[in-house]
């Protein structure tokens, strides 16, 4: 089992700069255990939602993973998720390439159909379309990334998107391309788009609602005829580690209001190891978490010398 951390929310560190904090995690990360660095595609979060109770700073998505991907040497770099109707897909894909290339083949594409419609329509962006379409366009989002990294030159023409004898120069680093994320757990249409199209997936809930999500996910795969072995089978979750369990109930209380509806994975290391070995059980052989804490390393340092050395 691999792990990635996904950073957020931005706190903005000692220094009063929010790429500071960042920064200083992403180095941390790098001399660690993990294996990836997510952050999400958000660019406005006012407070109330599950998991996040108040305004805090958001920085661009792409742009900090340039900056990450600048300082750092190891640690693979992604987004969770990107929300497709923010970008054209080909300036995504094309941004992607970019990322590969500082990164010098160190990222992973994540795609996903978008749900922060305050964010959406806050920004101008027009009004924020019902999930069906929503869905539509991740498909055609992927469907014309697949074709601008593989084809020369990419012509595409869907409902949404088109490409006209587009030549991508230069080309990403990995081949045939970056791995695909496609995150989320809906079983009829997200499972079915990473059967198809994805080099990973990523869902939520406890184990044997995962174990059932990666059950559909095998069935997609057998009616498309991809093997299921060349997916990368992954979960998102909250973490909150400590060191005893004075340490676990302080960070509990503190950290209460953020931990989301659908709940978290609190504890000691020895506590948390069984916890992920029943994800491990179910078919689960990668772990990104987001934990409020990351600011201050200790839990990025614990989690990495104790939990993933046991769970590798």
């Amino acid at each position: 089992m691999q792990f990635g951390l996904q950073i957020n929310p931005y706190y903005p560190g000692p220094t009063g700069n929010a790429w500071d904090a960042v920064a200083r995690a992403a180095r941390a990360l790098d001399e660690s255990a993990f294996d990836s660095l997510w952050v999400y595609d958000h660019f406005l979060y006012e407070g109330g939602y599950s998991g996040h109770p108040v305004s805090e700073p958001a920085l661009e998505c792409f742009t900090v993973l340039g900056a990450i991907a600048a300082i750092s040497s190891r640690v693979r770099l992604g987004q969770l998720v990107i929300g497709t109707p923010y970008r054209n897909p080909a300036m995504t894909a094309k941004m992607a390439t970019t990322l590969d290339l500082i990164s010098h083949g160190r990222s992973i594409l994540g795609l996903g159909a978008g749900w922060h419609k305050r964010e959406y329509e806050a920004y101008g962006w027009g009004t924020f379309e019902d999930v069906p379409v929503r869905m539509k366009r991740l498909e055609e989002a992927v469907k014309l990334t697949i074709a601008y990294w593989t084809e020369r030159p990419a012509t595409f023409e869907g409902r949404f998107y088109r490409l006209d004898h587009a030549m991508e120069n230069p080309d990403p680093v990995q081949k045939p391309h970056p791995p695909i994320m496609i995150g989320g757990s809906g079983e009829k249409v997200t499972l079915r788009l990473v059967a198809q199209y994805a080099q990973f997936c990523n869902v939520s809930g406890d184990p044997e609602t995962v174990r059932h999500r990666l059950e559909v996910l095998r069935e997609h795969c057998d009616r498309v005829g991809r093997p299921y072995d060349e997916i990368t089978r992954s979960i998102y979750t909250t973490v909150i580690v400590g060191r005893d369990a004075a340490d676990v109930a302080a960070k509990r209380e503190k950290f209460a209001d953020y931990v989301p509806r659908s709940g978290a994975l609190i504890g000691t290391p020895d506590e948390l190891i069984p916890r992920f070995k029943e994800y491990a059980e179910v078919g689960v052989q990668y772990v990104i978490f987001r934990t409020p804490s990351w600011i201050d390393l200790e839990p990025i340092q614990l989690f990495s010398e104790q939990v993933i050395p046991a769970l590798q």
